[in-house]
């Protein structure tokens, strides 16, 4: 139980930091790529800005626009003050929505900024508009400023330039390795430091379930002596002749109370080596079928004094050798069957089946008792837990099925609870071939 606690804190502990470690890395990344955008956008203002000054004091406007198409990605119109196209970048043509689509913007934005020739009278200069990303119809982004430019020699043009916007791939690709160095770096640091925290944490209570087993596996050891001792006595007192029957009536009773509590340490003491990892297994290849039919002649007689119907399903096909336990395996299956017998009314049926499916063994014993209900099902394999709050049935503490779920699991198996079908319960043990 200590383990699979250590497990769940150091899975729940990881996955917090991970979450909170990525999601100020993502805040991280986002505010690296915007301040990107921000200085993509303004060394296009500023390019464009030294193309007009250029344009304003050259004559070869083809001769600077090229060079500035060709080495920094940028698109132009170019227009006279008659309206007359001087020069178009190749890739506006193709795209002729992406003007309109600025302009459209930039009138809605600026709508006082006009390149009417009659409002230069008193404004003689060159002027540029705020430089705008918007989305054109293609679906890529773009950077846009518009111009008018007044040269010395006395011509009025209009530009509009334009660059397409990096993608977030490219943004991030140059530092991309960076990134993911440093994610590696954080992840291994969390998953050690969750180690050691979790560690610490837990260490208290590992001393305190450790001196719990302890104190159970003490005390179970000291009690087997006095209750050997008490139930010789009793057997001794039995033999006697010529008793009373009120002396041999409580003498039974001591002897059966004797038989309870010697069963409860026996519980007790497997339950602490599983804890402790003294309990050795003896792997060997089992034949199935000689087991299955040993089990069910010995609780068939069991059965029979109840008016309970005990069925053996299995295949007319031997089973597969399956390398296990054979002491530990019969003592699971017999956990269920006689769990099934002890909450079975009389004249009701239990079966103990056996298949293959998948490369596994699977063992179904099933009863149509009282059930379990689905409030309880999660509970069933604690240790002394009972469905039975009054704990009528006192030849049970509540320890039998933990007992089996750590055996299975020692044995690389699994265990499947389920409803009978008209009532009951059904438990399902599968085991590697």
């Amino acid at each position: 139980m200590i383990q699979k606690l250590k497990r769940n804190l150091y899975f729940l502990f990881i996955i917090s930091l991970i979450l909170i470690f990525s999601i100020v890395f993502l805040l991280m990344i986002y505010a690296n790529i915007k301040a990107k955008k921000e200085s993509e956008l303004a060394y296009f203002n500023r390019m464009t800005t030294t193309l007009v000054l250029q344009l304003e004091h050259e004559s070869d406007y083809h001769a600077h626009i090229s060079l500035y198409e060709e080495k920094l990605d940028m698109y132009f119109q170019l227009l006279s003050d008659t309206g007359h196209f001087l020069y178009q970048s190749e890739y506006l043509e193709n795209n002729t929505d992406i003007i309109d689509t600025f302009l459209t913007s930039l009138f809605e934005r600026e709508n006082d900024f006009t390149f009417a020739p009659s409002r230069l009278e008193d404004n003689y200069y060159s002027r540029q508009s705020g430089a705008y990303t918007i989305k054109a119809a293609n679906g890529n982004n773009y950077y846009c400023v518009s111009c008018l430019i007044i040269t010395d020699y006395g011509s009025i043009y209009t530009l509009e330039a334009l660059k397409k916007c990096s993608s977030f791939v490219a943004l991030l690709k140059p530092e991309f390795g960076y990134y993911f160095c440093i994610w590696c770096g954080v992840l291994v640091s969390i998953v050690f430091l969750s180690r050691i925290l979790i560690g610490k944490a837990i260490k208290p209570t590992e001393k305190a379930m450790q001196s719990q087993k302890d104190f159970i596996a003490a005390v179970s050891h000291e009690c087997k002596a006095p209750l050997a001792a008490i139930l010789s006595s009793a057997e001794m007192i039995e033999s006697v002749t010529d008793i009373p029957d009120t002396v041999k009536n409580h003498v039974q009773m001591i002897d059966s109370e004797v038989s309870r509590m010697s069963r409860l340490i026996q519980d007790l003491l497997l339950l602490s080596s599983l804890d402790a990892g003294n309990w050795s297994f003896h792997m060997e290849e089992i034949n199935i079928d000689t087991l299955l039919i040993n089990l069910y002649t010995k609780f068939e007689r069991i059965c029979r004094k109840k008016d309970i119907t005990l069925y053996l399903n299995i295949p007319d096909e031997c089973f597969p050798p399956l390398y296990s336990d054979a002491d530990r395996l019969s003592q699971i299956i017999s956990i269920f069957i006689d769990n099934a017998v002890s909450y079975s009314p009389p004249e009701s049926e239990i079966s103990l089946n056996a298949s293959i499916d998948k490369n596994e063994l699977v063992i179904a014993v099933i009863d149509h008792g009282i059930g379990i209900s689905d409030k309880d099902k999660a509970f069933i394999f604690n240790r002394f837990f009972q469905c039975d709050k009054s704990r009528t049935q006192r030849e049970h503490f509540g320890l039998g099925l933990s007992i089996a779920n750590e055996l299975v699991h020692r044995l690389n198996g699994a265990i499947q609870l389920s409803d009978s079908t008209g009532g009951g319960c059904t438990f399902k043990i599968y085991l590697p071939l």
